[in-house]
């Protein structure tokens, strides 16, 4: 079986920074009638978590956005493994974040990370400093001494490095992953269809993709169910 990964930023593809509905949400006080309208639906305690993250999440992601990546996920059977800062509260917490919006259900993993980005905290899965040595190493003899490669393109490549049956994979981020360039799509203020174009054609190399109106038709806005409040 070939299989496909996204690797998934949050902000920029599917929080654009753009969208603070989430401010006025809480200064209105909507969180209480919004924690019980999801634990109604979902059958999750969402109290749990901070108010904003949950609040962006309903509030603030963009639907549209939300809708190609589903598209993207459906058309090419890619799986979602988180590369994005927002993985800092663990996998449950994503999870529960992502069923809000149904991607609970391609949610595979999220990467590890590097310690020079885990904001001197001790309790996250770090990468091997070792691999990231060599890998660093083994870029700049490829490419000149003068080559970048940031953290989380080595957190990317990590994964990647103990999941050797990926045949197809694509990170999609607003920040510029050096070294996994023709892997990357660049994403801001939020994913587009031309970014999901792009993502199909990477992870589905062998097949023609039509203009991009075929794209557009298929694209229905997300729509999560609405809090009564």
């Amino acid at each position: 079986m070939e299989r496909r990964i996204i690797f998934l930023d949050i902000d920029g593809v599917l929080q654009p920074s753009s969208s603070q509905k989430r401010f006025e949400e809480i200064r209105k006080n909507s969180m209480p009638d919004l924690y019980r309208f999801l634990k109604n639906y979902y059958g999750i305690d969402f109290s749990v978590y901070d108010q904003y993250d949950v609040a962006a999440v309903y509030f603030d992601w963009d639907r549209t956005a939300v809708s190609l990546l589903k598209l993207v996920l459906r058309i090419t059977g890619a799986e979602i493994v988180l590369s994005s800062d927002w993985r800092m509260g663990g996998f449950k917490r994503m999870n529960d974040f992502f069923t809000i919006h149904g991607l609970q259900k391609y949610f595979i993993d999220i990467t590890r990370v590097d310690k020079s980005n885990s904001w001197g905290k001790k309790n996250y899965e770090f990468i091997d400093e070792d691999f990231k040595q060599r890998t660093i190493e083994r870029h700049k003899k490829e490419n000149g001494e003068d080559a970048r490669m940031n953290f989380r393109s080595i957190e990317i490549l990590e994964w990647l490095d103990r999941n050797p049956d990926v045949k197809y994979w694509v990170a999609i981020d607003d920040m510029i992953l050096h070294g996994i360039e023709a892997n990357y799509v660049e994403s801001y203020p939020s994913m587009s269809v031309n970014n999901a174009e792009k993502c199909i054609r990477m992870l589905l190399p062998d097949r023609k993709f039509r203009k991009k109106k075929s794209l557009q038709k298929k694209i229905k806005p997300d729509k999560h169910k609405s809090s009564p409040a």
